[in-house]
């Protein structure tokens, strides 16, 4: 074995002993590292933990987010519309080779628009149209000349 790839293998694992390190302390500093930590645990107690723990560390955040409700309704309401909708998104793969090139393979991927969230979006927004429990409006029939019947014409 050369010495570069004797080098690259003790850097390689002693990146993977840090980041197993920050898995144990849970020092979760980024959002996207915290939704990774949720998707990677399935104990409902330590995701309960890890959610107050970043809450301590980031307070000026909930307050923001305890101020304005309206801000974290908004982005659930684009996400659902994006699932309703469909599209694309992008897909980036990043492989490194033994003489340490980088390759980046880029995907196109194509989600099917999805009809719950579709339903779900308008049957929220547009009530009226839209309601699981619809409410006709009742039809009078005219009994003008049933009445004249019983009751003989006005004059």
């Amino acid at each position: 074995m050369n010495i570069k790839r004797k080098q690259a293998i003790e850097t390689l694992s002693a990146a993977v002993s840090s980041v197993n390190d920050v898995k144990i302390q849970t020092d979760i500093q980024s959002l996207g590292k915290l939704s990774e930590a949720f998707i990677n645990t399935s104990d409902k107690a330590e995701r309960k933990k890890l959610a107050a723990d970043y809450k301590k560390r980031h307070k000026e955040l909930q307050d923001f987010l305890d101020a304005n409700p309206e801000l974290v309704n908004s982005e659930v309401e684009r996400a659902l519309l994006a699932a309703a909708l469909g599209g694309e998104y992008a897909e980036e793969e990043i492989r490194v080779d033994a003489r340490g090139r980088r390759t980046i393979r880029r995907k196109v991927r194509k989600v099917a628009p999805n009809p719950s969230a579709a339903l779900s979006y308008l049957q929220n927004k547009d009530k009226e149209n839209w309601s699981p429990n619809p409410k006709a409006d009742p039809e009078l029939e005219d009994t003008s000349e049933i009445e004249e019947d019983i009751y003989g014409k006005e004059n």
